[in-house]
């Protein structure tokens, strides 16, 4: 048994144990005493919170020391101790794509709550937390000081290898497509469209252009040339002056796309130097939700493989 597995069993669980009635009364009274914010959420009971509440509802774990990575914190778990803190954890629910139901509160004053996959999460003033994948490993970590893993927003950025015989659109075409490859063969999302985006004054200035571009069906490689073909019209039918002007090809999440996922994007940008105006600039950004679980897998070796491509000679 490990020390945190020793700190719950000092703290009165063990394996089969089940306070019904007094996890239920919380459940209700968290439920019950809470007004909805102004978009009318509320708090809902989920199975994995009612199992977890029922197993642990009512335990007071202590640290089993200073801490092995940060400072051994304590906690209660007790629904109600958490309940008025609807709105943030709403936010956090919506960008993890899971829902969240209170759980709980440390000696520090964090704010626990448990998801529908039976993850353990809290908040605090330094920010929005990942404890633990199940809640023994949560509370553990907790109570020994384990180091948990922040929940916030992230981006990559790369310099993309030139492939186009210096043309500056084609080869953030080629880019992008290779970015949409890498999206959908990492099983984040399959794109149907690219965004062109045109910004005066190096990105800086007025936004001048912004259409969306649908991918052609077959080979991606194949498409690149007419798609950067395509683009170059519409900037010309558009009377958009691109000089001195910051170009940008965006593959993003299409609409059915559930969260966290849909908050991931990759972005090439061609125009955005003076100093450079055809270097191509490729990044892959990922909200706050896709930095746990799965979704973090996922983003991390699309990053990974964006960073190989990168890295590679330009012929």
């Amino acid at each position: 048994m490990t020390r945190g597995r020793d700190a719950l069993a000092t703290a009165g669980w063990y394996n089969g144990r089940d306070v019904r009635d007094d996890a239920l009364s919380a459940i209700l009274r968290t439920v019950a005493l809470v007004e909805p914010v102004a978009d009318g959420a509320v708090w809902a009971l989920f199975p994995a919170a009612e199992r977890v509440l029922r197993e642990f509802h009512g335990l007071r774990v202590q640290p089993t020391g200073p801490g092995h990575d940060v400072a051994a914190t304590g906690c209660v778990i007790d629904p109600t101790e958490a309940r008025h803190a609807l709105r943030p954890f709403t936010l956090l629910a919506e960008s993890l794509g899971s829902r969240l139901f209170p759980f709980g509160r440390t000696d520090a004053d964090a704010l626990l709550a448990v998801d529908e996959k039976g993850r353990l999460f809290s908040i605090d003033h330094g920010g929005r937390w990942h404890l633990g994948d199940t809640v023994p490993e949560g509370l553990a970590a907790l109570a020994e000081g384990r180091a948990p893993h922040r929940i916030a927003a992230q981006r990559w950025a790369w310099i993309a290898p030139s492939t186009a015989d210096g043309k500056p659109l084609v080869n953030a075409v080629r880019t992008a497509l290779v970015a949409t490859y890498v999206l959908h063969h990492r099983r984040v999302f399959s794109a149907r469209d690219l965004r062109l985006t045109v910004t005066a004054l190096r990105g800086i200035g007025a936004e001048v252009l912004n259409r969306t571009v649908p991918l052609p069906s077959g080979s991606l490689e194949e498409s690149a040339t007419p798609l950067a073909a395509g683009m170059e019209a519409l900037i010309e039918a558009e009377g958009v002056t691109v000089r001195g002007a910051e170009l940008t090809v965006t593959v993003s999440a299409p609409q059915n796309t559930s969260a966290p996922l849909s908050s991931v994007s990759c972005a090439v940008r061609i125009g955005h130097s003076a100093k450079a105006p055809g270097m191509t600039e490729l990044s892959l950004s990922a909200g706050a939700g896709a930095s746990v679980g799965e979704s973090r897998a996922a983003v991390q070796a699309c990053s990974e493989d964006l960073t190989r491509y990168t890295r590679r000679s330009s012929p």
